[in-house]
């Protein structure tokens, strides 16, 4: 018996609550730096266990772009209850096993899927704008 893959559709922009589920760190698919990629899952309301996911830069080589990816995951930990940011977990990414799981405010948009090299179009996205204590 077949099953239909099931798509995956951004939720609405506005506030969700929600709860990381997993978050895996690994190189860019530019081949630029590292990022970590969060998977988030809503809590609660209509798109509950519904997906979101966001993409924290964490080296780069635009040192403006880690800059971003660092101060956006630094305000996450804040919103887990981590007040000191990546300093509290002494940079050390693998304590972020440690922050999943916890509720929290993310507010997201939606981004427009832009043109493929090969035509068409990529599907349009979520794009986390931030993130504040539930």
């Amino acid at each position: 018996m077949a099953y239909a893959k099931k798509e995956f559709k951004p939720v609405p922009a506005g506030e969700y609550l929600v709860a990381a589920r997993k978050m895996t760190e690994g190189p860019l698919k530019s081949g630029n730096g590292n990022g970590i990629e969060a998977e988030f899952e809503v809590l609660e309301g209509d798109f509950a266990k519904n997906k979101v996911w966001h993409k924290f830069i964490t080296t780069h080589t635009v040192a403006k772009a880690a800059e971003i990816g660092n101060d956006m995951l630094s305000r996450y930990l804040k919103a887990v209850g981590q007040n000191e940011g990546l300093d509290g977990i002494g940079n050390d990414y693998t304590q972020l096993e440690n922050y999943l799981n916890k509720a929290l405010t993310i507010r997201v948009t939606i981004e427009e899927g832009r043109e493929r090299p090969e035509g068409g179009k990529y599907k349009d996205k979520n794009k986390v704008l931030g993130f504040a204590t539930r």
